[in-house]
Parts: C-alpha cells; sequence; structure tokens
C-alpha cells in the first residue's frame, strides 16, 4: 500500500512521517527564529528527542504487544526486520523524546525548556501527519460506525475490510491541528506581553484529555492492552494529567490578597 510513482511504491505511512518531520522542521525554524533562538541548538535537540522517541515508541509497543510476538522465530532476520520496521506507539515517543531532551540539557549544557516552551507545536504538527498515514494503511483503526464520514477499507494491514469504522485517525490528526493552533496562539500573546508561556505543560493537559476520550472510539484493544477497562493510553494520560496537576499545585503561588 503506497504511492506508485513509475515502478517505484513509496510506502503511505512512511511518505506522512517524513512530510510530518519536514513541516515540523519548518515550523521549528520559524519558531526558533521569531523567538531569537539558535536554530543549531534546535538542531541538537530534536537529534536528542528523535532518538530517543523513536527508542521510546518501540519499546512501549513491544511491552503492549508482547502476547502477539512470536518468541520462537525472534533469532528469524526477516521477523525480527519486520518486528523492528513497524509497530510505535505515540505515548511511548513522548516520554522517550522528554528523556531525551533532558539527556541534550545534561551533556550539551542547551536550556533546552526555554526551546520546548517555544517549539512544542512542533509535535502536534508532525504527529498529525503520522495520523494521516494510520488512516491510509488502516493502523490505529476505529470502533464499527456507519454515521457520517465512516471509512470502509477494501485492503488493510490491520484494520477489518469491508466494516464500516469510525474515523478515529482523521479525528485525531484534525484535534493535533487544533492544539498546534493553540499553542502557537498562547505562546504568541505570552511573548507579547513578555510572559513566559508554559507550552509544554499545555500541550501534555490538551493532548493527554484529547487523547483519553479518543481511545474509547479506537477499536484495536488487543493490540494496545486493557487494565480495569482502560487502555495503555488512557492509564498515561491520566498519570500525564495527574503529574500536572500536582506540579501546578505545588509551584502556584500563595494568594496574599486580603
Amino acid at each position: 500500500m503506497g504511492l506508485e510513482i513509475g515502478a517505484v511504491i513509496i510506502p503511505w505511512y512512511g511518505l506522512f512521517i517524513v512530510l510530518g518531520i519536514a513541516a515540523g522542521m519548518i515550523l521549528g525554524f520559524l519558531l526558533i527564529r521569531i523567538n531569537h533562538m539558535k536554530f543549531d541548538d534546535f538542531i541538537q535537540i530534536v537529534c536528542f528527542v528523535g532518538l530517543g522517541a523513536m527508542i521510546g515508541a518501540k519499546l512501549l509497543y513491544l511491552a503492549v504487544s508482547w502476547k502477539s510476538i512470536d518468541f520462537s522465530r525472534i533469532t528469524d532476520l526477516e521477523y525480527l526486520n519486520a518486528l523492528m520496521g513497524g509497530g510505535f506507539v505515540f505515548y511511548g515517543g513522548l516520554i522517550g523524546g522528554l528523556i531525551g531532551l533532558y539527556l541534550c540539557g545534561k551533556i550539551l549544557h542547551i536550556p533546552v525548556m526555554d526551546y520546548a516552551r517555544v517549539a512544542v507545536p512542533v509535535i502536534p504538527l508532525a504527529h498529525a501527519f503520522g495520523r494521516i498515514g494510520c488512516a491510509f494503511v488502516g493502523c490505529c483503526y476505529g470502533v464499527p460506525y456507519d454515521g457520517p464520514g465512516a471509512v470502509v477499507y477494501t485492503e488493510s494491514i490491520a484494520a477489518p475490510t469491508g466494516v464500516p469504522l469510525f474515523p478515529v485517525q482523521a479525528v485525531e490528526a484534525a484535534g493535533n491541528l487544533v492544539i498546534v493552533a493553540v499553542l502557537c496562539l498562547y505562546g504568541g500573546i505570552c511573548r507579547r506581553n513578555g510572559k513566559r508561556a508554559e507550552s509544554l505543560q499545555l500541550y501534555l493537559a490538551m493532548y493527554a484529555v484529547f487523547r483519553f476520550v479518543l481511545e474509547f472510539v479506537r477499536y484495536d484493544d488487543s493490540e494496545r492492552g486493557l487494565l480495569l477497562g482502560l487502555s495503555t493510553s488512557q492509564w498515561i494520560s491520566i498519570v500525564i494529567c495527574s503529574s500536572l496537576f500536582l506540579h501546578v499545585k505545588r509551584y502556584k503561588k500563595p494568594d496574599r490578597s486580603l
């Protein structure tokens, strides 16, 4: 499944991942330039974050999908290549990326949080492209649904064929673009008012709530793990929101008014 150019077939998912990275780099360049920061430092941060994200996304996928892995074939290079080449979980990538961000600051002594506050819209923008790729190939599919916008796959790497499904990938892509707009608007307002933008926290809160709700219309339960009726991503969303709440409560300035 892919874009055919002569004898060459470019996989849809890979194509949109590349487009997402390109769009993210362009947006990152613009945001860094507007805020008069060093693009060289941004590139170094991207390398650390990107590597951490890839490792984290794969590790979480393996953790939630271990029951479906045929460990007896793990020495089969073809099977191992397919296993390592496909299957990534966004939240694992997000966690791995944050670890990469921390390591970058420690190793290269770059003020990474300043860059994160400015460039965090890059994440939902790239993510939106990734979800469009998911929609094309049929992974991360939605529940059976025959209402407006329903999607029916005639062929897919994961989704059931011939069954109307909720377009959850398209909804998540659109939601990520809305998050991009909100973050850019918020960052611009803070910059004009001379205030420090807490854009990373805002992004984490918005996406965690959005993802928690979206999980109810995802249908690939067996591939993502379930505990007490909630998916792995929903539990991670709960942890993120709880952590942000405690962070805000801890650092909230006391009211000194009489």
